[in-house]
């Protein structure tokens, strides 16, 4: 998974080139934010992060480990077994989520190892992976402009209004504005963990945001509806200086 590693680290590289900064309207955390059952994380695919005190404890990933699944599979699977991924992400498919991970035990670890995402671990099964708001947030930023990721992106963008276990999705952070996909997280018992993580643009800047809840789904949107702001920002660089980079890249 070397090219995948590559392709981790150059989001965070490009932050380290001299452009001259420009001003615009981003999302980011409240500094001020200082609910615990929340771990809030914005991440920008130039590599600046604002996060909330517990945005690194590994938490519950709950269906957001079909993210890591799905993307490992785009890489490695049959025709078939891709073509499952947008529905399986669109409608929260646990039944598909099963049949890949049995595939391939090894793919939300590699995923995690690839991104550094370190937190994130698949503790012997693709449900009982944890992770953390900092790390769904970076991975997600991390493949917004990879063209194997499409079908992810896609069915994160198509994700339909109730999930195949009759849970109602589009809670937490698709509730922001400007949202163009995500995917949604719940516990067994429906109410003592919840996960969102979405993407979306204002203007020239792209952004993903992750929001982990001990908590139920209306705890979620409450929480990150308090400790996600739009803000003015000083950015690194234009989404148009990063777009041309990578393709120099």
């Amino acid at each position: 998974m070397k090219g995948v590693r590559l392709r981790a680290g150059a989001a965070l590289a490009v932050a380290s080139i001299s452009i001259a900064p420009h001003t615009a309207h981003a999302y980011h955390v409240d500094p001020a934010y200082d609910r615990d059952r929340t771990a809030l994380a914005v991440v920008h695919p130039d590599g600046r992060i604002s996060m909330s005190p517990a945005a690194e404890d590994a938490r519950p990933a709950l269906s957001l480990a079909k993210l890591y699944l799905g993307y490992y599979v785009l890489y490695h699977g049959t025709d078939a077994e891709k073509d499952e991924v947008a529905g399986m992400i669109a409608s929260s498919d646990d039944a598909v989520a099963t049949e890949l991970d049995a595939k391939y035990p090894e793919a939300i670890d590699e995923i995690a190892e690839d991104f550094d995402l370190r937190q994130t671990s698949r503790a012997g099964y693709w449900g009982k992976t944890v992770t953390s708001a900092r790390d769904v947030a970076t991975f997600t930023s991390s493949i917004i402009w990879d063209p194997v990721a499409k079908p992810l992106l896609t069915g994160m963008k198509q994700q339909e209004k109730v999930a195949k276990d009759g849970f109602i999705q589009g809670f937490g952070t698709a509730r922001l504005e400007r949202v163009k996909g995500s995917k949604m997280g719940w516990a067994d018992d429906r109410e003592s963990a919840t996960g969102s993580v979405s993407w979306g643009e204002i203007g020239d800047e792209t952004w993903a945001v992750a929001a982990l809840t001990e908590g139920s789904a209306y705890q979620n949107t409450v929480d990150t509806r308090v400790g996600i702001r739009q803000v003015e920002d000083q950015a690194a660089s234009t989404m148009a200086d990063y777009k041309e980079w990578r393709k120099q890249w």
